[in-house]
């Protein structure tokens, strides 16, 4: 490869570094229909009408709740042909999370200079976000902001890839894989916050994006960043991915942040088990 047009990670982490220190990130707008379903469930007095009527105005998310709501993962006995039918199946809290992980895929996900590595994590990202609610319910803590943990822990990674050829410009075309994802593991929670800082997501979101793999120097939702760590090194246990380090049994039975949570083999093992209704709820996603 001609010297003159290749990136070593040093370098490129140096730019990403350098862009975000100046807020020269180009990052996407909050999307508006996500946001808005978002604040509706908050509201003691929303029904499924209400918010029927807020997703149908984006066709997009529309479409997508009706697929998911029919999907293996979801579906009934009897297929869902009304969005309100949906939102009565699938309830208030579930709508919030597909419409909001369908806006975000929208606006992160698709650069197709990375398309590979971004659907990767992408479904690295659905699963995390899975098995932090699973993990949550198992604990009985709170479950709403929970499955938005998990799938926005690596969101700065998605923030990097699918800006990296407006960055460094066409020669981000020619950067080697490993170089890239040495660079995006060195700056992606700088990149992360600063996405939840522009979303103004709410507190417990942002440290579970920063903190989630120190989640000792988190401030305030320790609880939660450390529910994301364990649900990572679960959804990495499970689906290996190039995004994560590899976990074997032993290394994810040996996790520190399993004792800080009080979680026991058991729960372990029940998580583990959980693979394919996992994997089912990440394809409903895909």
């Amino acid at each position: 490869m001609n010297r003159a047009m290749s990136i070593a990670t040093a370098d490129l982490s140096q730019i990403f570094a350098r862009k975000i220190a100046e807020k020269q990130l180009q990052l996407p707008t909050m999307p508006g229909t996500a946001a808005e379903v978002m604040n509706l469930c908050q509201q003691d007095d929303t029904d499924a009408k209400k918010l029927s009527e807020v997703v149908h105005n984006d066709q997009t998310i529309a479409s997508q709740v009706l697929r998911v709501a029919n999907s293996a993962a979801y579906a009934g006995q009897v297929p869902v042909t009304s969005l309100q039918q949906a939102v009565s199946r699938l309830g208030l809290q579930l709508i919030t999370e597909i419409a909001t992980a369908v806006s975000v895929r929208g606006r992160m996900f698709g650069n197709p200079a990375c398309a590979e590595l971004l659907e990767e994590l992408w479904k690295h990202s659905v699963l995390t976000g899975f098995f932090t609610k699973e993990i949550a319910r198992m604990r009985r803590r709170n479950v709403d902001t929970a499955f938005m943990g998990g799938l926005l822990h690596d969101i700065g990674k998605a923030v990097l890839l699918d800006s990296v050829d407006r960055i460094v410009g066409k020669r981000a075309l020619r950067i080697r894989v490993e170089d890239l994802q040495g660079a995006v593991r060195e700056q992606y929670c700088s990149a992360g916050k600063m996405l939840a800082e522009e979303w103004q997501l709410p507190d417990q979101i942002r440290e579970a994006i920063v903190h989630h793999q120190n989640w000792g120097d988190a401030p305030k939702y320790q609880d939660l960043a450390m529910t994301v760590c364990l649900a990572d090194g679960v959804a990495n246990y499970l689906v290996p991915n190039s995004h994560g380090d590899p976990v074997d049994l032993e290394t994810l039975q040996r996790l520190p942040v399993l004792e800080k949570l009080n979680m026991y083999a058991d729960q372990l093992d029940e998580l583990v088990a959980m693979r394919e209704r996992a994997e089912l709820v990440t394809e409903g996603l895909a």
